[in-house]
């Protein structure tokens, strides 16, 4: 009989003892049960039977291995083993991943290395609060929830990114619309037909006698607008963008517009019709319950560890981190090289309340893009998803050079010494540069979700299977190697048999002295990448080519992914191994090297036998 690890795993993410809680939220999840510091994460692991031929598959993420295979140790002989991943850890403990910034980027790696494949995250967040610029909350004087770094309006044409988001929150839809005080006169931003019609006296009542208007006021330009001014004029020519391109963006950017890369006013439609929406996405909504309460579901997981008010430069030298995910400034991660500082601009936000007032203005967001006002736009929350008070709250936004960074400035002297320092991100072993600050570019939310999700994938592609075995012929191997695909095979002979059906340059064939664990030389090899996934068909004595035939045919037929289970396998109904969550991870065990029960002695025993 073989035991089958099981894992009862809860939410709830952890901080070290010697952190501040989560804020501002753990002390109301503890008044509601949600956290509970008298409960201890644990992981229930059931006897493995390795002795007498048990067969099993090993889901290698229930170990403990850093990536240069020194923290080695296990379990010969049967024994209760406890899961260290469903420990609160602490900040010098090993995790799989480390990730700097609690943001979007960072929320996202975490939340898909947990749910995925089971791997640790220590999130290293130099603020007191998890969410990056996305935070909000509630207003203890009026009490309507206010976001601390600006409105975010979430919309995408993503429908993976659409799909992602609907797992941590209800939505409620929300379409938004912006409108300019514009000569004394409050008009829809982006422009469209009521615009021109309001501010030129115009009464234009279709898209086609629009095109009409705009093709007599755009300018023309033969290779293309090379700036924003250029970008600007070409689309709504001179007039408008002399009434509201040029000064709104003098103040935002404190640049000429001619200064600036074209994307700058690229990014603002123009509309030939009524369409008073300023964005065009099929999906457009809010959270329901708030941005800062979807960080908090993504975060609802024991094996990702958030670290508040902690800088990571501080405390680098002292992480152990199978990789690195880095978020913030990329020109701050390289400033011991000497280049210069990449330009960013900052917002500063007046917080100013109205007593006994419904509202102030009639759209959530104002712009006011006259020089004669010292700010860009105001806005008033309580319009978002129809919060009521007796009060309202307004934040008048001015836009600054020194503060948090917010935009990256597109001109081409910034441009071109990103370029600098992307050589050099790029070259940068272990670490992977992800969102808007790291790769110096503005990303709409939906955006950096999108490239998250992107990275996660681009670092898990490599698959490897492994058989330890003994007699017959492998021939197959090769057609489900293509087949299911694998990036590498690796074929351990234990017995000192030859290995029969097997292209070399396709197959690597290691030959092991007698009962030596196929598991474990496979995981103490120097050549292992980050993010692959192994596929394990080997137990305490090797197989027959038959054995493994039969073992992966029915492992891919029940498309299960398990902790242990015996092979041959034939079901994991009656057991407790665990089911496919997840379609994309098919029948795989993932990997991050065989990790977690091991001694270290064990570890340096072992490769002494190798």
């Amino acid at each position: 009989m073989v035991m089958v690890a099981s894992a009862q795993r809860r939410g709830g993410n952890r901080t070290s003892n010697s952190e501040k809680p989560l804020l501002p939220f753990a002390d109301d999840r503890r008044k509601n049960g949600l956290v509970d510091n008298k409960k201890k994460w644990g992981f229930t692991l059931a006897m493995v039977a390795v002795m007498g031929g048990a067969f099993y598959i090993s889901d290698p993420n229930t170990w403990n291995l850093n990536s240069s295979g020194d923290a080695l140790a296990f379990a010969y002989t049967p024994a209760a083993m406890e899961d260290n991943r469903f420990k609160a850890r602490k900040l010098t403990d090993y995790h799989d991943i480390c990730i700097v910034g609690a943001g979007l980027s960072g929320a996202v790696i975490a939340e898909r290395y947990a749910s995925q494949r089971n791997q640790t995250s220590l999130i290293i967040e130099r603020r007191d609060h998890i969410a990056g610029n996305c935070y909000d909350f509630i207003d203890e004087e009026t009490g309507i929830r206010v976001s601390k770094y600006g409105a975010h309006l979430f919309h995408t044409y993503y429908d993976r990114v659409w799909d992602y988001v609907q797992k941590f929150s209800d939505w409620t839809p929300y379409e938004h619309e912006v409108i300019g005080l514009v000569n004394g006169k409050l008009v829809p931003i982006p422009v469209n037909i009521e615009t021109v019609n309001t501010l030129f006296d115009q009464n234009i009542k279709n898209s086609e006698e629009m095109d009409k208007w705009l093709a007599t006021e755009q300018e023309k330009y033969p290779n293309g607008p090379q700036n924003s001014e250029e970008m600007a004029m070409s689309r709504v020519g001179k007039r408008l963008y002399e009434l509201i391109f040029y000064p709104y963006t003098i103040k935002q950017w404190a640049k000429e517009p001619k200064e600036l890369g074209p994307e700058v006013t690229a990014r603002i439609p123009v509309r030939n019709n009524f369409d008073g929406r300023y964005f065009a996405d099929p999906h457009q909504a809010l959270p329901s319950k708030g941005y800062t309460a979807i960080f908090e579901k993504m975060f609802d997981n024991p094996l990702i560890s958030i670290h508040l008010n902690t800088d990571f430069f501080e405390v680098r030298p002292t992480l152990k981190c199978g990789k690195f995910y880095y978020t913030g400034p990329v020109d701050r991660y390289f400033a011991d090289t000497g280049l210069k500082k990449l330009e960013y601009r900052s917002i500063d936000f007046e917080r100013k309340v109205i007593k006994n007032v419904d509202y102030f203005q009639p759209r959530s967001v104002v712009n006011y893009p006259a020089a004669s006002d010292n700010f860009t736009r105001i806005v008033e929350y309580k319009h978002l998803l129809n919060q009521t008070s007796k009060d309202t709250i307004l934040f008048y936004e001015r836009s600054k050079d020194t503060g948090e960074p917010y935009y990256p400035v597109p001109n081409p002297e910034n441009k071109a010494l990103f370029l600098k320092y992307k050589e050099m991100s790029d070259k940068e072993p272990g670490v992977s540069f992800v969102g808007r600050l790291a790769n110096y570019k503005y990303f709409n939310m939906d955006q950096t979700i999108e490239n998250a999700l992107t990275l996660f994938d681009d670092d898990r592609v490599s698959t490897d299977l492994i058989v330890n075995y003994c007699d017959g012929d492998l021939k197959f191997i090769a057609e489900w190697q293509s087949k299911n695909s694998f990036n590498h095979t690796y074929v351990y002979s234990t017995c000192g048999k030859t290995v029969k059906g097997l292209d070399s340059k396709k197959v690597n064939v290691i030959a092991l002295a007698k009962d030596t664990d196929a598991s474990l030389a496979h995981m103490l090899r120097k050549d292992l990448t980050f993010g692959s996934q192994n596929v394990f068909v080997h137990g305490k004595t090797a197989l027959t080519a038959a054995q493994v035939k039969t073992s992966l045919t029915k492992i891919a037929a029940n498309k299960v992914f398990v902790d242990y289970a015996k092979l041959p396998f034939e079901s994991c109904e009656t057991s407790s191994c665990s089911r496919n969550l997840y379609p994309e991870t098919e029948f795989m065990a993932t990997h991050e090297a065989i990790k977690r029960y091991v001694s270290v002695n064990t570890g340096k025993a072992l490769r002494g036998k190798l």
